[in-house]
Parts: structure tokens; C-alpha cells; sequence
């Protein structure tokens, strides 16, 4: 537990009391602040942090209570002058003013919203956008909402927006370029990031604190992704990277304003030698009508008029990832780059999430987003298959067993199939129990199993085995220890009970993700083989159809070993 010495004195004072607490000194300042979560210790297991926040002075161990069940206390944050605290909560940003005990809502009355209401996290308090920073000696904090910055005075007696990134709707973000900065300087210009919600355009713009809503034009912006904006030490130099999925990342070299950016770096100069794939935004809706856009890429060597087997790659919101560029390899298993290379349009779809429906919510956006494609006439309706791993292998599962005529194959690696038998399980690497993350986590269901066991039932894959329709290649790795294997493992075996087309790949010693190399390349390989014979009518291989036996993994694996990595 924390302590304080007292050099000088020699005095000795011990400012923890308690191992269900966090004590966090406050910089320049002879003070500390304490989160202490002794009366919620079971919330803070199932994915709902609390805690009694306390101010103790370095000097005597004398404690001030500040606040009782405070709800998020992970939001909590000392300015860096450490006069004040800020948290969130009840939709506002509230600040502790360390000298007085004052506590603060300064956001009540700025025009806008603060936090995110469009999470479909199932959590008391939806999460803020964040802070960017503080200007110096504490006197304002930059805080985010879901387009602008806006600079508040810690009293909540003055807020200014600073930014007009709603008008648009792009994102602007703060750049700290240098990592040792303690405080935003108001006196200098700043940079932001710029991000077009509905078009994933990215760039930079220079901002003036002082000034009323920034005029300033974006100083970079291009329906590329343009990232990592830098500087030098000691010279007006910046550097930024520009990529799209057919540009492999450079690095450009540029003054302050950004302009007249010169390339510096050509990276994969030998990429022009080969056929590639492009990327395009897709819109569609969601039967709640909700707005939603997923990435779409088109297969190498794509010629127009044709249509193509489409592989879709599911996990959350993916659409904000369009112009990211993947170099493809044997060894990432879902690589992009590569499915494309193989003659497949690959589609990344956003998913929004119902409370107490994680499974339900999959089938009604994934299911908008393939129809969206294939009404584009791009694609054979009858060869599309859907693959995912984790939380996308739920997907994936879900998908498999609640669809019909839709999906020709599916591919899951460590997927979540029964959310009934996995309520009760943990995540082993880390030790908590699996509660917080059905809850309050990816799955969303909000309530413990036995208060919506019918909800739990539903919204499981292994319950609607029976009427499993899409063959399902499952990827498990026996040392899980985020997803427990024996998940993937159910369901394989209620399915080959029911008769099902289910091939179960089980690699011995790996984690939730594959890591040796001989594993990855045989996942890889056998993915497209999957796909390979569902999407495109190849013959099977014969581990498909009849299985594989131990000697003859072995004697591949070793086949493998010797094998150059392409």
C-alpha cells in the first residue's frame, strides 16, 4: 500500500488503507486522490465500476470524502497542474477543485452533448467522447464531443467551441506531438485530426485556441487515410503516413502547414507488378432503420460485368477501416489483402447491437449489408460465405445456424456458441469471470442468465443446431484462455450429433490467437480450401470430407516446417 517518507522529518505516512482502493498522488501538489471500491467490489466484477472518491493529504494521512458510488471512477483524471480532478458522470463532466473540496458541474449548460448516446454499450453511464487535454496552470480543459473540441473553464463559468466539425459531421481530434507535454499551450496553434463520419475521409487542420470557431481550412484532407502526424525535436519539420487499401503506407515530409508534402518512403515498390484490389463505401439500413455503412472490396484483377464469390468478415463496427491497407501474408489468416488476391469480394459490415439480442442483431445488419451488395450486381448470391474470430466468431456461428439460403459457408475461429454454459465460465488468462463480459461486455445482454434465460437461449447458436443449413468450419486453439475452447468444442459435437456439415480444427498449445507459424500458415490454407470448394466449386480436399487423421497432421506439419514463408 502507498506510503509517503518524509525525508526531511523523517516522518512516515501510510496514505492506503485497503487492497479494494487505488491511491494516485497528485502532481504538484502535497495532496492525493483515492478511489475506494470496498462496498462495490462485486459490481466492479460483472463489468459495473464503483468506487467513494477521497481526497488524503501527503502530510498527515487525513482523508475528505468527495463522493459517494461513483459510477465509471475509471473516467476519473487530475489535471496536470493537479488542482483539479474531472470525472463523468450523469452525462456531465464534474471537477473537483482539490484546494476547496468543491465539486462542479461544468458542462450543464454548454449547448451540447457529451457523451456518446449512440454506444450500444449496456452500462448505467454511456461513455464519454473524452479529453484532449488542459491549457496551462489548469486554466481550461479541452473536452470532446462527437465532432468538435470546446474549451471550459474548470468552474464550468465560460465554455467555448472551438471547432466546427458538426456542420460536416468530421471528427476532430486533438495531436499531442510531443509525448513530455504536460498542458496544451493556448498561445501556440494546435493540431487536430479530421475524420468524415459518412465518407472516411482523414486529415489534419491547425487550430488557433484563442480564436472563436476555427476558420482555418484543413490543411490536409483526402479520401485516403492520412495518420501518425509527427514532428521533429528540434525543427519546424512534420511528417505524416498516407495509405488506402491499393496504397501501401508512405511517409511524407512537409513544413508546418502541411503543404506541399514531399514522399519520402516507397514502400512495396514491387506492388505495381500485381494485380489488387480496390476499396468502396456501401450504405444501408438496418430493419430499426438505423444508418449504416460497411467497407466493400473488390476482388483483384476485378473485371466488370462478372459476378464473384464475396467473403464476409464480421466484428462490430469495421466501416471506419476502408482505406486501411493490409499486405497480405500467409501467417494472418484473415488477411484482406490476400482473400481479394484469391478472387473474392470481401465485405466489412458495421454492427449495431439491441440489448439482450447480441445474436439477432448480427442477422439483421450482416444480412442488410449482404443483400445491399448482392442488389449491386457484383456478386453470386449462392457463393457467399461468412467468416470471423472471437466476438466475430459468434458471429459467424450465429450466422451458420440462424440463416437459410443466405450464407453458403461459414468460418469461426474461437468462437462463443452457447452463452448459457459460458456464463458461468471465466476468462481464464486473466481470471474474471466471464459475467462482466456477457453483461456489460460484447455480448450486451445486460441482465445475469437466469433473469432472460430465454434471451440467453436465443440468442445462442448451439440452440438452433437442428436447423443448421451452412457448412461451418470452427478453429479452436486448446490453451484459450479468452474464449475456452470447449465452446467451440459444444458445438461441434451437438452439430455432427445433428448430422450437420461441421469440421472442427483443433491446433494443440495455442492461445485465442494462432502465434506458431506452421498453425497459421495450415489455418490460412485451410480457410481458402473452405471457401475454395463452397464459393468457388473446387473439389474437396479430403480433410473436408472425411476428416484428418493425427499421423497425417503430423507428417503436414512437418511439410510445413520446411516450407519457404511466402
Amino acid at each position: 500500500m502507498l506510503a509517503v517518507w518524509c525525508v526531511d522529518s523523517g516522518k512516515f505516512v501510510q496514505l492506503g488503507n485497503d487492497l479494494t482502493e487505488q491511491v494516485t498522488p497528485l502532481k504538484h501538489q502535497q495532496l492525493a486522490f483515492v478511489t475506494n471500491w470496498d462496498s462495490y467490489a462485486m459490481d466492479r466484477t460483472i463489468g459495473r465500476p464503483t468506487a467513494d472518491l477521497y481526497i488524503v493529504d501527503l502530510n498527515t494521512g487525513a482523508r475528505t470524502k468527495i463522493k459517494d458510488h461513483l459510477i465509471e471512477d475509471r473516467s476519473i483524471q487530475p489535471s496536470p497542474g493537479g488542482k483539479y480532478l474531472i470525472y463523468f458522470q450523469d452525462d456531465n463532466y464534474w471537477t473537483v477543485n482539490v484546494a476547496t473540496r468543491v465539486v462542479t458541474n461544468i458542462t450543464k449548460s454548454v449547448k451540447t452533448t457529451f457523451v456518446n448516446k449512440e454506444s450500444d454499450e449496456t452500462i448505467k453511464q454511456k461513455p464519454p467522447f473524452g479529453v484532449a487535454g488542459w491549457t496551462k496552470d489548469d486554466a481550461a480543459v479541452i473536452l470532446y464531443d462527437k465532432y468538435d473540441l470546446w474549451k471550459v473553464s474548470p468552474d464550468g463559468s465560460r465554455a467555448t467551441q472551438l471547432t466546427d466539425g458538426s456542420k460536416d459531421q468530421v471528427r476532430h481530434r486533438y495531436v499531442r506531438l510531443n509525448p513530455d507535454d504536460e498542458f496544451i499551450d493556448a498561445e501556440k496553434p494546435i493540431y487536430v485530426s479530421l475524420f468524415g463520419e459518412w465518407t472516411k475521409k482523414s486529415g489534419y487542420a491547425r487550430l488557433n485556441l484563442n480564436a472563436t470557431i476555427a476558420t482555418d481550412e484543413h490543411a490536409i484532407w483526402l479520401d485516403k487515410g492520412v495518420s501518425r502526424l509527427a514532428k521533429a525535436k528540434d525543427a519546424d519539420v512534420y511528417e505524416y503516413v498516407l495509405e488506402s487499401f491499393e496504397q501501401s503506407p508512405n511517409a511524407f515530409i512537409s513544413g508546418p502547414d502541411l503543404k506541399n508534402a514531399k514522399q519520402v518512403t516507397n514502400t512495396n515498390p514491387f506492388q505495381s507488378n500485381y494485380a489488387w484490389g480496390r476499396g468502396e463505401l456501401i450504405d444501408y439500413k438496418n430493419s430499426h432503420g438505423e444508418h449504416l455503412q460497411g467497407a466493400l472490396y473488390y476482388p483483384a484483377g476485378y473485371e466488370p460485368g462478372k459476378k464473384y464469390p464475396m467473403v464476409v468478415y464480421m466484428y462490430e463496427k469495421l466501416s471506419d477501416g476502408l482505406h486501411r491497407f493490409s499486405a497480405p501474408s500467409e501467417r494472418d489468416y484473415y488477411n484482406p489483402a490476400a482473400i481479394t488476391a484469391h478472387g473474392y469480394f470481401l465485405l466489412e459490415p458495421d454492427i449495431v447491437f439491441v440489448p439482450r439480442e447480441p445474436g439477432v442483431s448480427v442477422v439483421d445488419c450482416v444480412t442488410a449489408a449482404t443483400k445491399r451488395v448482392i442488389d449491386m450486381g457484383l456478386v453470386d448470391p449462392k457463393k457467399v460465405g461468412v467468416v470471423g474470430h472471437s466476438w466475430g466468431g459468434f458471429d459467424s456461428v450465429y450466422l451458420a445456424t440462424h440463416t437459410n439460403g443466405i450464407f453458403a459457408a461459414a468460418v469461426a475461429g474461437a468462437p462463443i456458441t452457447d452463452l448459457v454454459s459460458n456464463y458461468g465460465n471465466h476468462h481464464w488468462s486473466s481470471g474474471i469471470a466471464e459475467t462482466d463480459h456477457i453483461e456489460t461486455g460484447q455480448q450486451r445482454m445486460e441482465v445475469p442468465l437466469y433473469e432472460d434465460l430465454p434471451a440467453y437461449i436465443r440468442n445462442s447458436a448451439v440452440f438452433n443446431v437442428q436447423n443448421m443449413t451452412t457448412p461451418l468450419l470452427i478453429e479452436v486453439g486448446d490453451s484459450d484462455g479468452t474464449v475456452f475452447f470447449h465452446q467451440g468444442v459444444e458445438l461441434y459435437n451437438i452439430a455432427r450429433r445433428a448430422r450437420k456439415n461441421v469440421v472442427l480444427l483443433e491446433y494443440g498449445g495455442e492461445d485465442h490467437g494462432l502465434r506458431k507459424k506452421a498453425d497459421q500458415i495450415d489455418y490460412e490454407r485451410r480457410i481458402f480450401a473452405w471457401f475454395g470448394h463452397y464459393l468457388k466449386d473446387e473439389p474437396a480436399a479430403a480433410w473436408i470430407t472425411g476428416g484428418e487423421s493425427f499421423l497425417d497432421r503430423q507428417k503436414e506439419v512437418k511439410a510445413l516446417k520446411s516450407t519457404p514463408e511466402k
